[in-house]
């Protein structure tokens, strides 16, 4: 029994020693892996194309910019607005009305008829007559008006026009030798007061060319309240 054992262990080392000397070639080998990249869109239909594969892939290009003139304001504007029609000039703006002073001097002026010319009325005295159609003498009616302009005190300022008339005579000498309201205003005390600047007013004597003894005068007062 045990030399079967023995000689069984025999063949058995004599069996493994041929297995691991024999050639490799009949050894078996692996097949060889190979890759495969999953493809998440689905696979193209039959007959239908796939819209990614269509597009052609074009190798984005450098931008390259490129310095452009601006052009003028205003041919832009007519390319943009080719209807609209050419922007005319604005008119020139009027001039402003006289001052109301300048207004009033003009009026009195202008109501100044019968007297020598270069007479200067001013504001304050509407109209002036003369009896003696042969007084020419404007500087004198200058001083006279203007001493009379300067004790004229007007206590009135209402909303309304109002006017009287002095009436009052000049001697040789220059006295006065009357004076009175020839056409009173409807206010007394307006009436009054262009009176009494006559009243307080000296006058020079009368030119030497003026054959009369005396010369009437009849000088409006006037007031126009301001717009």
């Amino acid at each position: 029994m045990r030399w079967a054992i023995a000689v069984s262990i025999v063949l058995h080392m004599a069996a493994l020693s041929l297995v691991f000397k024999a050639p490799r070639a009949d050894v078996w080998a692996y097949p060889r892996s190979i890759n495969v990249n999953l493809i998440s869109s689905p696979p193209p239909l039959k007959g239908v194309q796939n819209p990614a594969s269509s597009k052609a892939v074009v190798p984005e290009q450098k931008k390259v910019q490129k310095k452009v003139e601006k052009p003028p304001e205003e041919t832009r504007m007519a390319e943009l607005n080719p209807k609209k029609k050419p922007r005319r000039e604005q008119p020139k703006p009027e001039p402003p009305p006289p001052k109301e002073e300048t207004r009033r001097e003009e009026k009195a002026e202008s109501r100044s008829e019968g007297l020598p010319d270069g007479v200067e009325l001013g504001s304050e005295f509407g109209s002036a007559r003369l009896d003696a159609a042969g007084f020419d003498s404007p500087t004198y009616l200058n001083i006279l008006f203007g001493k009379i302009r300067r004790e004229w005190d007007n206590p009135f300022e209402g909303d309304e026009s109002i006017k009287c008339v002095i009436f009052f005579v000049v001697g040789r000498d220059g006295h006065l030798l009357d004076s009175a309201i020839e056409s009173p205003s409807g206010i007394e005390a307006y009436d009054q007061a262009a009176l009494r600047a006559v009243l307080s007013t000296r006058p020079q004597p009368l030119p030497g060319q003026f054959e009369l003894d005396e010369l009437g005068i009849h000088l409006e007062f006037r007031y126009i309240p301001y717009e």
